[in-house]
């Protein structure tokens, strides 16, 4: 089975609870990478541009399972 990476925005809602949002792209599809490496370095670099201190993470997703 072919795994792939995407990328989790953690927010915080109007009540102070850390919700998850999954990255999408420009066609509203999950955002998705071949390699680790290449997602990390895109959350880096959302990181270092968002003025709100978001905080974004990897996971592995592996045929329709999130890990």
């Amino acid at each position: 089975m072919k795994e792939s990476y995407i990328i989790i925005k953690k927010v915080e809602n109007s009540r102070g609870v850390t919700v998850p949002i999954i990255m999408l792209n420009g066609l509203s599809e999950v955002m998705e990478f071949d390699d680790y490496d290449s997602a990390n370095k895109m959350a880096q670099l959302f990181e270092v541009n968002s003025d709100s201190g978001w905080k974004y993470t990897i996971r592995k997703i592996s045929g329709n399972t999130i890990n």
